[in-house]
Order: C-alpha cells, then structure tokens, then sequence
C-alpha cells in the first residue's frame, strides 16, 4: 500500500477528491463513480465502495477487520512512520476487532444506554438554550453570528465532558484541541500533522491527570466507571483508559458539531422542509435521521480484508483496504429514491451516518437527541434563518463532513 492519492479515473471519467467544488457538493462525484465503477480498484491499491448494499455488507461482515495491519494510518490506510496519534488510534475501540472491542464496548457502554441518555435531556435542553440566549441576545434581532462558533462546536463538548467528568473550565482547551487532532486525522500536510500531534500529546497527558485524581477520588462520571468495572478482568490499561477517553471526547463532540451545522444548512437550504418541522414536529425523530443520511458527519471509514471475498461480481483479495463511502451509500437510489431530495419525513430506515454492525456508534442516540433539542430550539426561538455565505466554509476533510464556519443571521420570533 502507497500514500494516498485523491485523483482517479473511472469509467472515463477524472475524479478529483481536491478539486475546488468537491468539499462543497462531493455527491456528483460520487453518483458518477457509483454509477461507473461501484467497487472501484484506485491506482494505488484502496479499493472504492458507493454502493449501499456493498457498503452495509462490509459493515457486517466478520471476513472485514477493522485493526490496522503494523505501520499503517487506520484513517487512511496510508503507509507511513508511525505517531503518537496513530499510537493512540491503534487503542480506539472504533478501531480494534473482537474479543478486546468486546470487551472495550462493554465497558464504555454503560454510559450510553437509552435510559441513562435519556436521563440527560433536562440538562441538555439547558445547555443549548444558555448557549442560544449568549448568540441571540450578542447579535439581536437580525444580527449575525456564527453557528457553528456559538452553538454547534461547544454545545456537544460540553454535553460529553460533563459525562466524563471533565471540569468546566477546561472545556475551551479541550474543544481546541479536539478541533486540532481533526485537522491532522486525514491530512498529508506536515504542519496539520505537526499540530495534531502536539494536541495529542496535550490531552493524553490531560486525561491521565484526569484519571489519576478519579482514581483517589472516584465520581459518578464515565471515568471513574470505566476505572472500576464490573470484572477485574475486564479493567482497562492505563493506555486502553487514556486514549479511548479521548476518543470519547473527539467523537462525542465531531460528529453532533457536523450534525448541527450540516444540519442547519440544509435547512436554511430547504425553506419548505424547514417550515414543515416548524408545523410538525412530531416529525423531529426521522428529521433528524434524514439530516444524517444527506449530509452524513462521518463520510468515510476504512476495513482490512482477512481473505478473498467478493463484492458486486468483483473479488478483492485478502490483505486489501476498502474503503466505504458513508456519503455515496447514503445517496444511493438504490436504497433512497430521489437521493438529493431532502425529505424530513423520508420512511428508508436508518442510514449509514453512524455506522452498522459491532462497531455501529456506541453513542448514536446521544447524538440524535442532541440534534433534535437543538434543532428544536433553533426553531422554536427564531423565525428566519439565513446563511450570509454562498459558499461555505467546508473542513478540508474527507473522511468527516463538517463546516469550519456558518455566519448566519436570525430574526427571533
């Protein structure tokens, strides 16, 4: 396996994943290479899935493996000189196959199960209206701000720490360096990498501070239970607790930040849908899911071959990384008619946004009911939502979707 490479041929056709519009609309691209080549072997030896079938069989398939061969990024796949965030990776659940994903799974797993997620609402719903009272009241009636500064980025960091146990004061530092590690997960730019490391190191050595005082005076946090555990053969490394807190962390807080912002936008995209929730919002469960499924936050995950197997009349042989494209399987027509369409009461079941299988997000329904109380509100508190961009501001990313910026103006109601 080569480093990475971003412009292919199929079918005839040049696909440029840098070109200047694919962070802004990468669905044509997608749609051509599914319709082209939908199990597309790239010229440096990932293989390319956009179909929704093959995507969700990958997802399930126990011949798929999710740990990274010695020495290769398990973002990319990319062969290149170990770090200290690939070092990390390596121990994120997302990132490792039975038994010690079980194993993992199971502990983290206590924090999130329906009852206690639901537990939270009351103080989610006041997080996210303390935080729309600080924009709205900044910016008055028909001022700007941006969403994503003022609500989408710090409302999902502070929901997560507080589950950790994490200080409210050091939410800002934690959010910076969250926002770092994300600039350097899918990039071959050396100061991007550089930075990320450097955050890597600043909340490893954070949260193992963090768990050293858990550990003379446990809380009723996630990580005071994680350290505890059921089974004292079950009882985390040191290394297992610190990294896979950070992950928590990072994706506890990327992809509700890229559900709001991605979110909002479609909306303000969509008036008629808006309006819709606006006057139904018994409709804000399969909303939210549909939100998801158009702009997904995760565009991107990679699997490892553990021998032969065969997709869509195609065999990829064992040892290979295939690439699944949450963004072309969750437009696939295949699956959902009129894929492009925004459609907030759209009945196609749950999409890919978050995965499927053992490694299906463990903190899905944390996420959701964050994304219908802000949406809830949002709609609730302002009558008019108008993006003042025509072009957004679009992370450089192409394994997460998400918005750097969105400078939006609001009349209140």
């Amino acid at each position: 396996m080569t480093a990475r490479h971003d412009q292919v041929e199929a079918g005839g056709f040049a696909l440029d994943f840098n070109a200047p519009g694919f962070l802004q609309d990468p669905y044509p691209t997608f749609h051509v290479l599914r319709d082209h080549d939908p199990v597309f072997l790239s010229p440096w030896g990932d293989w390319y899935l956009t179909r929704y079938a093959d995507v969700a069989r990958v997802l399930t398939d126990k011949r798929f493996r999710r740990q990274s061969p010695s020495g290769t990024n398990p973002i990319t796949g990319d062969d290149r000189e170990p770090t200290p965030i690939d070092g990390m990776l390596s121990r994120w659940m997302v990132f490792i196959d039975p038994p010690a994903h079980t194993r993992l799974r199971r502990l983290v797993g206590r924090a999130f199960t329906p009852r206690l997620v639901e537990a939270m609402r009351a103080d989610i719903t006041a997080i996210v209206h303390r935080l729309l009272d600080d924009a709205l009241d900044n910016a008055g009636d028909g001022g700007e701000f941006d969403l994503i500064e003022a609500l989408a980025y710090p409302f999902p960091v502070m929901v997560v720490s507080r589950i950790l146990g994490v200080p409210a004061e050091d939410y800002a530092r934690l959010k910076d360096w969250s926002g770092q590690l994300t600039g350097a997960l899918d990039t071959g730019e050396a100061e991007e990498l550089a930075t990320g490391i450097d955050a890597t190191r600043e909340m490893m050595d954070y949260m193992a501070g963090l768990i050293a005082e858990r550990r003379a005076r446990p809380r009723d946090d996630l990580i005071s239970e994680m350290m505890l555990g059921s089974d004292q053969d079950e009882a985390l490394s040191e290394e297992e607790l610190v990294s896979n807190c950070v992950f928590l962390l990072w994706a506890g807080h990327e992809t509700t930040k890229n559900l709001i912002g991605n979110g909002v936008l479609a909306l303000s995209r969509n008036p008629g849908e808006m309006e819709r929730l606006r006057k139904r919002p018994e409709l804000m469960v399969s909303a939210v899911d549909e939100l998801l499924r158009y702009e997904s936050p995760i565009q991107k995950i990679g699997r490892w071959t553990g021998e032969d197997v065969e997709l869509s009349g195609k065999t990829i042989p064992k040892g290979q990384y295939v690439v699944s494209l949450f963004g072309a399987a969750n437009r696939d027509p295949l699956q959902y008619p009129d894929p492009d369409r925004l459609d907030l009461a759209r009945d196609q079941g749950t999409s890919l946004a978050f995965g499927k299988g053992i490694h299906h997000c463990l903190g899905y329904g944390l996420a959701k009911l964050e994304g219908e109380i802000a949406f809830a509100a949002l709609l609730d508190r302002v009558r008019e939502i108008e993006v003042k961009v025509q072009q957004p501001d679009w992370q450089a990313n192409t394994s997460v979707r998400g918005l750097a910026s969105l400078p939006v103006a609001v009349r209140h109601r």
